[in-house]
């Protein structure tokens, strides 16, 4: 997960008018779905990113290679 979090309060001041209050929490409520979202597509790169890498790094052990080989009962390579 991001580091990223919210830690200040929405303050609305005296004073503001109906709109400017929807407003004000319009625009918090915006701002922490594309937190999360930013977020999510974060953590699902990087778990894509790792994946990827485990495939390649299966992909490319020889001595995997050399196990499943033997265990078939072929000569290694």
């Amino acid at each position: 997960m991001s580091a990223v979090t919210a830690t200040r309060a929405i303050t609305i001041p005296r004073g503001a008018s109906t709109i400017e209050r929807a407003s004000i929490r319009l625009a918090a409520a915006m701002t922490g779905w594309a937190t999360r979202r930013a977020e999510r597509r974060g953590d699902r790169r990087e778990r894509m990113l790792a994946a990827v890498k485990e495939q390649q790094t299966r992909k490319n052990d020889s001595r995997a290679t050399d196990h499943l080989l033997s265990q078939m009962g072929l000569p290694r390579r």
